[in-house]
């Protein structure tokens, strides 16, 4: 018994969450249901960070991301948005790294971008994910390919002119991520008064 948005997944006393395991991934990538994570982790850290856009010129927006990231060695990956209407930009992680430091990176590239960028901000930015430091509050993403979306072109991995990859497979194995002592290094070479 869900009772969304009135009571919180992590406070609801109804809550009992199915496996995760292949039938679980199986039924979401068919598009019987739509499988999401939450991106921070018991710990306080992430094995991920994905920033939101939305609305009209997340394209251009995205594309200042996306070269402030790489101008600091990050690759980003950009998955359009279930609605097509937006994207999220993806920094995969090679271990679990401290929500604190994911976003640390992730505003030092919002920062860069908005610096490069020749409107005043990135208007469709919205947010992070995970969107907060500590537990117990956190916001729930919906995980890529799910099948209604995607045969819409929606919810895949987009190539570097926003067209949905060929093989997302390849693709996704192919993703470079991340270290907590890499990310560490460019903070302090780049924004040492945040670290």
């Amino acid at each position: 018994m869900c009772e969304k948005p009135a009571i919180k997944c992590s406070v609801c006393t109804n809550q009992s969450f199915p496996l995760l395991d292949a039938e679980a991934v199986k039924g979401h990538l068919q598009g019987h249901y739509t499988i999401g994570t939450y991106a921070i982790r018991e710990d306080d850290t992430c094995t991920f960070l994905a920033a939101d856009f939305d609305g009209a010129g997340w394209q251009g927006d995205i594309q200042a991301y996306r070269v402030a990231a790489r101008t600091l060695g990050i690759e980003v990956y950009v998955e359009r948005s279930r609605s097509g209407n937006g994207a999220h930009t993806w920094i995969f992680f090679s271990h679990p790294v401290a929500a604190t430091l994911a976003r640390r990176l992730g505003t030092m590239i919002v920062a860069r971008a908005t610096l490069n960028r020749n409107s005043l901000s990135l208007e469709t930015y919205d947010r992070f994910f995970p969107n907060q430091d500590f537990l117990p509050s956190g916001n729930l993403i919906a995980l890529p390919l799910q099948r209604i979306p995607r045969d819409k072109e929606n919810s895949v991995f987009l190539d570097d002119d926003y067209r949905p990859l060929q093989d997302q497979w390849e693709y996704m194995a192919k993703i470079k991520r991340v270290s907590a002592e890499d990310i560490k290094q460019i903070i302090s070479e780049e924004a040492p008064e945040i670290m």
